[in-house]
């Protein structure tokens, strides 16, 4: 129905603007947790990301507790850029911004797993750097005047007791633009896949949005937990979930060219029909689990036996059959020993130089 008279009847200065800013800041720091792990995720094995856990955002490199370190990050966007009294001035709670993100590594019983402790701030930081000439996507301690340095640490002194700045802290201006950051997010969604699965098909905005509303649904759990595997279950969107929902939404290579490319090979070795069936229920098998499991054993399968493939051909060979020998003898023993017959070995073998066309 199309009114003729287009006026807003509700038209008029809104009287409270600052729930929505709010909102929109909160939302900020989410995407840009999603956006630091898609932006990495094909060149990262492992990972899981907390929302509100000790920090605004943290992000493990690993999914062992016993292997995991950890980058504390808290995220800002300042209408101006971060001054040295607007880091160190204290705030009702009776911490500065920069005390309150020391403080919550500082005499913490995971402070040696920390690996860096960020300030992440979308408009800038106006501190005195050694080089007075230069602009830092990233300041760390060492590229601070000792003017700055000296200001900043005798603030936290008085604030903290504490002598010295941590040297894991680092300023940061993000890559993540403040405006449109949804449009850029699904942006690089798109670019990520088109990395990891060239001329694939792919839906990135259901991605996005399966991926954020996991996000945003664990940054809201407030519980504590004593054990790492519920807490990763409860509160951390992990770098396995990310990769299914991504190959939930990719058709990563056309099946009907699949099958070409896999019987044109099978031709190429000499198996006979019944043989190329047998084969390609192997291959299937390891096409699934390549493409669902992102753990870093399956990484290194992936890139060792790509390694190897490319090796064989820049060596100049030409003809299937032998460079699948000549692949499977040079498969260092852990690999080896994942695959419980040659035929598999030879699947994944086919399977992974299919992908690499």
């Amino acid at each position: 129905m199309t009114d003729k008279d287009n006026t807003n009847p509700l038209f008029d200065s809104q009287r409270e603007k600052a729930g929505a800013k709010t909102i929109d800041k909160y939302l900020y720091q989410y995407h840009w947790a999603l956006y630091r792990v898609i932006s990495e995720h094909d060149t990262t094995n492992e990972y899981a990301v907390f929302i509100e856990l000790h920090e605004d955002v943290v992000i493990s490199d690993s999914l062992s507790s016993q292997n995991a370190k950890f980058e504390f990050n808290q995220v800002k966007t300042n209408s101006a850029k971060f001054t040295n009294y607007q880091l160190v001035e204290k705030k009702k709670s009776g911490r500065s911004v920069l005390g309150k993100l020391i403080e919550s590594v500082n005499s913490k019983p995971y402070a040696d797993k920390i690996t860096s402790l960020n300030l992440v701030c979308t408009s800038n930081f106006s501190l005195e750097l050694k080089k007075d000439d230069v602009e830092l996507k990233i300041i760390r301690k060492e590229d601070l005047a000792d003017s700055q340095l000296k200001k900043l640490e005798a603030a936290i002194k008085n604030e903290l007791s504490i002598s010295e700045l941590p040297s894991t802290l680092k300023f940061i201006v993000p890559d993540l633009a403040e405006k449109d950051y949804q449009k850029i997010l699904v942006g690089e969604i798109s670019s990520l896949i088109n990395r990891l699965y060239p001329e694939s098909r792919f839906n990135d905005e259901s991605i996005y949005r399966l991926l954020i509303d996991e996000l945003i649904r664990k940054g809201k759990v407030t519980y504590d937990f004593t054990k790492w595997d519920e807490l990763i279950k409860n509160k951390a969107l992990t770098s396995e979930k990310v990769t299914s929902v991504i190959n939930e939404f990719t058709n990563i290579k056309d099946e009907a060219q699949l099958d070409v490319e896999f019987n044109r090979i099978c031709t190429e070795i000499g198996l006979n029909s019944i043989k190329s069936k047998l084969l390609k229920r192997s291959f299937l098998r390891y096409k699934r689990q390549r493409i669902s499991n992102s753990s870093s054993f399956q990484h290194d399968t992936t890139t060792i036996l790509q390694r190897r493939i490319e090796e064989a051909i820049a060596s100049g060979q030409s003809d299937f059959k032998e460079l699948i020998t000549q692949v499977s003898t040079n498969l260092p023993a852990k690999i080896r020993r994942q695959f419980s017959s040659q035929d598999e070995i030879t699947s994944a073998i086919i399977c992974e130089y299919i992908m690499m066309m």
